[in-house]
């Protein structure tokens, strides 16, 4: 209803926009670029990128990484195994999720499982 002007919600709201974060949010393990999300969007990759930080209020890498982070989350706290979470939210292995983790939280999963009072 044009309530919300920025955030995952605005860009729900934005037709073109809420089939690139559908896609992701259905596909967190996919590849995703700039020019796959476009797509998705059907838009161009510039008009995508410059559209999607503007209503969304981050970048799409940033969001995905984000989205995925929270997802990896969710499974560990389930008591799925890091190599299994790393691969199942799209990274390679646990040092890929490990290296998110630590930069954007700024310690390990196991850390972060243990602090949570998850582990």
């Amino acid at each position: 209803r044009g309530e919300v002007s920025v955030g995952p919600l605005a860009g729900l709201a934005d037709p073109r926009l809420a089939k690139a974060l559908n896609a992701m949010h259905d596909d967190p393990g996919h590849g995703w670029t700039l020019d796959h999300l476009a797509q998705q969007a059907g838009m161009s990759r510039a008009r995508f990128a410059v559209n999607f930080r503007q209503t969304v209020g981050m970048t799409a890498g940033d969001y995905l990484t984000q989205w995925r982070l929270a997802l990896a989350q969710t499974l560990l706290r389930k008591g799925k195994p890091v190599n299994l979470v790393a691969q199942e939210v799209g990274y390679s292995g646990p040092a890929a999720l490990g290296r998110v983790f630590n930069a954007r939280l700024g310690m390990s999963p196991g850390t972060w499982l243990r602090e949570d009072g998850q582990g």
